[in-house]
């Protein structure tokens, strides 16, 4: 967890598509979901068939409580209490197998909606588009794919269940209770409003303060996620305590939101219960005057008091699991907060295809851009050039100027602001995305890798490429006898994101990634950058050779690298500010003379 500028802007993005989701009501959540639901609605059936068994079951066994005291033992009859043995039993074995269908249908469902999820919302973050990442958290988003999942599949796996089931059987006793003394439903009219007042007012408070503690639990897993992935740069510069304070203090925040949550909650059942049991006292008092009275029977008292505290066990059983309700509503806002963002990137509804795609022309029409969180600082300001096909060019300028943008551009990570993008004559907005990736090769100047086998790493772009391609591309890239000298050779894996692998490794890596793909327009960001110059010397023969018939554009900061290029584009504060050779730009151009007087002296 690094200190970083970027902190605040990061936590804004996410905070705002959840305050847009919690001004919206609760039942929106809800809705969002149900289609996941809807797969499933037989053994979503079977489930509430299951659970309407095991409350009527519950139900029954005070009707049979009140017989058996009257008829049974006030009569003294033992085959009344033969009777009610067996029927318990009954009832018990009822009980078990719609606990066991209950518990199956339900789990099994919660599992498959949760896991369906997971797989939606993995989906929709792959597609969104680049720009999207900029402002978000890798360890935030970690956090509502693995955390905020795994809250509502405790829900849907027992918590609603039993909520539900303890709606039925609070509803039933009310019911049975009315039916048993008439006199008593004034009572009910008075105590259960008592009751669910709190619940609703106290639930909303908990809702927002679950909503918190979720944010919080993401806050701690951004900072777990930074720290380890950057753990050699921490022993690097000491910073191994700092990183414990800065760590302990997100954990701190994180257990103060999730205690004010247990604290609410603690609140609610203790008001419930305590009204409740109140409003049961009142009940049995009035019964027991009924029975004095001879108004009632003792069995109907008795059938009253088992139902009363059944009421009273069901009552605060739902204020109990009115946390974990409110806790994976908080969680489900979360969720759904991603799931409403939307990629600005999107394809034309019917993509056109790319002619002649082994012979690929740029042409850039007025094209100036803005990044969306600096829409004021224009990246790129009306660029306007022609790339033939073969056409080797090269971008050089100081750092900043915009040449990874341009990048970016050609990729569709982002559309222009202003103008126009053309390959082979078609605007890049008409082209599908996948058909103008395919066409495309990049090797960035820090490379990506996945902790996997290098064969796996080399073979991304084309996950069916034959051993020996992929063993072709990697001795043109100049990896290919570091690879067989290692025991596993292109089974051994990188560690994550490569660090078992230097900076030169990785690159090459990289740059043999893009010739299995053989593109027809390269990407090449100071592709040879980490390189020793033994190394250099070889890869730049290679990419030489790839580059070779094909569109190719070149980044480069080192001057000796591209003094072969056909053209040399030179690009200063978003600006195309001259273009030429080598030679035609140190006579023509002050500030490329500059840059390579400081190169050559």
């Amino acid at each position: 967890m690094l200190n970083r500028t970027s902190a605040s802007p990061d936590k804004t993005h996410l905070s705002d598509k959840d305050e847009a989701v919690k001004q919206t009501a609760s039942l929106s959540s809800v809705r969002f979901f149900l289609p996941y639901a809807r797969a499933y609605r037989g053994k979503i059936i079977g489930a509430g068939l299951s659970l309407i068994m095991v409350s009527g079951a519950m139900l029954s066994m005070g009707r049979g409580l009140g017989y058996l005291v009257d008829k049974g033992l006030g009569a003294g009859d033992p085959a009344i209490l033969d009777k009610a043995v067996l029927g318990t039993c009954l009832i018990a074995a009822i009980l078990a197998f719609g606990s066991y269908l209950r518990a199956s249908l339900v789990n099994m469902v919660g599992e498959s909606i949760v896991a369906d999820i997971k797989r939606a919302l993995f989906s929709h973050l792959v597609h969104l588009h680049t720009g999207w990442f900029e402002t978000a958290r890798v360890g935030d988003l970690l956090s509502r794919i693995n955390t905020d999942t795994t809250v509502m599949r405790e829900v849907l796996t027992s918590s609603l269940s039993m909520a539900i089931r303890n709606a039925m059987i609070l509803i039933g006793g009310l019911v049975l209770l009315i039916l048993a003394s008439p006199k008593m439903s004034l009572v009910v009219a008075i105590v259960v409003p008592c009751v669910v007042a709190p619940v609703i007012y106290m639930a909303r408070r908990l809702r927002e303060a679950s909503r918190i503690a979720q944010d919080k639990i993401g806050d701690v897993s951004v900072a777990a996620e930074e720290s380890l992935s950057s753990m050699r740069l921490i022993h690097a510069f000491g910073q191994e305590k700092a990183q414990m304070q800065q760590f302990d203090r997100k954990v701190d925040e994180s257990l103060v939101a999730s205690l004010r949550r247990v604290h609410l909650l603690g609140i609610l059942s203790g008001t419930v219960i305590f009204l409740v049991f109140c409003g049961i006292g009142i009940i049995l008092w009035i019964g027991g005057q009924d029975l004095m009275q001879g108004k009632i029977t003792a069995g109907d008292l008795s059938a009253f008091i088992f139902y009363s505290f059944l009421i009273a066990s069901a009552t605060g059983g739902l204020a109990e699991l009115a946390g974990g309700l409110q806790r994976a509503a908080g969680a489900a806002d979360r969720i759904a907060a991603i799931f409403k963002s939307e990629t600005i990137i999107t394809e034309a509804a019917t993509p056109k295809a790319l002619p002649h795609p082994d012979k690929i022309a740029v042409q850039l029409d007025g094209v100036g851009f803005s990044y969306p969180a600096r829409a004021d600082v224009p990246a790129l300001h009306d660029i306007s050039l022609s790339i033939a096909p073969g056409e080797r060019i090269a971008l050089v300028g100081p750092s900043g100027a915009g040449k990874s943008t341009l990048f970016h551009l050609l990729l569709r990570f982002y559309d222009p602001t202003t103008g126009t993008i053309r390959f082979n004559g078609i605007d890049s907005k008409e082209l599908g995305l996948a058909t103008l990736r395919n066409a495309i090769g990049l090797v960035p100047q820090e490379p990506a890798l996945f902790s996997a086998s290098l064969f796996d790493n080399i073979a991304f772009g084309m996950p069916d490429a034959s051993h020996e391609a992929v063993r072709q591309a990697a001795e043109k890239a100049e990896i290919l006898p570091f690879i067989e000298n290692l025991p596993d050779g292109f089974n051994s894996f990188v560690g994550e994101k490569g660090i078992r692998l230097s900076g030169g490794q990785k690159q090459r890596i990289a740059i043999a990634r893009v010739i299995l793909r053989n593109p027809h327009l390269l990407l090449l960001d100071e592709a040879t950058s980490a390189l020793d110059s033994v190394s250099e010397a070889a890869v730049q023969k290679a990419l030489t050779n790839l580059m070779h018939g094909r569109t190719s554009l070149v980044i480069a900061h080192r001057l000796s690298t591209i003094i072969d290029a056909d053209r040399i584009l030179l690009i200063d504060e978003g600006k195309l500010i001259a273009t030429g050779t080598h030679d035609e730009l140190l006579t023509n151009s002050p500030l490329y003379r500059e840059l390579a007087l400081h190169q050559f002296g």
